[in-house]
């Protein structure tokens, strides 16, 4: 549900972040709803700020109970050291958002009660969103980690699998709970929320990389110079393969051999772009020859 613009950014409420308002409206709780609301929103001001201090480009934001989503019309996927800075943001604001509660309480500015709801409220949205799960502030941390090494692609299903299992240990938490006879809904619908989410990321993660391979010529000519990495390929591997080792701000060039390891031919990063839209993604690189 969209609700504002704020420097151009749309900013939209998701249907969960509405569910718990209606619940702590039905507690008579709506006044530290607006205060879980206002912790929310600066973290995702956070993320906003830093990344268009980078020259980021944010299209819209979406606000969820316990943190967000924001939709970037740049690739921040694909720039690691951007995406760190941009996803630790919002957890350092809320954190930094308790440190000045707590002060505030030590010279009695505030209310025990409201303070203590305050650092709590804070604490907890940093610390969840820490965790090593997309789309997670966490999770995009750990891919952007694994980027350089791994390729976007490898990094990306790596993030996800961990994503998985933490969503299904969630759940599992959740169910002992219920067990023991302390039902926490709220624990459920975060392990719906991850693993759902990391799905929707996978299937994504592919349209990303074909975004900003796209884009990387136009870069070329731009800056005039990119750094060049050699793969060689076995003539049976499918293009699929070898785009999941692709990384950022590096040129590919692809040497085909053989089951003799006699060199077939050469292959540019834009012909394995062309080939993959022309024959598509399990097509051997030896068709492209």
């Amino acid at each position: 549900m969209y609700i504002i613009r704020l420097w151009g950014i749309k900013i939209k409420l998701n249907l969960l972040f509405l569910v718990v308002m209606a619940i702590f409206g039905y507690m008579r709780l709506l006044d530290r709803a607006l205060v879980t609301f206002g912790a929310v929103f600066l973290h995702e001001l956070a993320h906003v700020m830093v990344a268009k201090n980078n020259q980021i480009d944010i299209e819209e934001v979406e606000l969820l109970p316990f943190g967000g989503v924001a939709k970037y019309n740049d690739l921040l996927e694909l720039a690691p050291e951007i995406e760190i800075k941009t996803a630790l943001a919002g957890p350092f604001c809320n954190l930094f958002l308790a440190t000045v509660m707590v002060i505030c309480l030590r010279h009695g500015l505030v209310s025990v009660n409201w303070g203590l709801f305050f650092i709590k409220t804070n604490l907890a949205i940093a610390f969840f969103n820490l965790i090593p799960a997309l789309p997670l502030d966490g999770g995009r941390v750990l891919r952007a980690i694994k980027v350089r090494e791994l390729g976007f692609r490898e990094a990306t299903s790596l993030a996800i699998k961990i994503s998985k299992y933490l969503s299904i240990a969630i759940a599992g938490a959740a169910l002992i709970g219920i067990y023991l006879g302390f039902f926490n809904i709220l624990l459920l619908i975060i392990a719906f929320f991850i693993y759902f989410a990391a799905t929707k990321e996978n299937r994504q993660s592919i349209y990303v990389l074909m975004r900003y391979l796209a884009k990387k010529k136009s870069k070329l000519k731009e800056e005039k110079v990119l750094k060049n990495q050699e793969y060689v390929v076995m003539e049976t591997a499918s293009i699929k393969n070898i785009i999941d080792k692709f990384t950022p701000k590096t040129f590919h060039t692809i040497i085909v051999v053989d089951t003799d390891l006699n060199v077939r031919g050469t292959l540019t990063e834009e012909e394995i772009i062309r080939g993959m839209l022309d024959l598509g993604l399990n097509t051997e690189v030896k068709e492209l020859l």
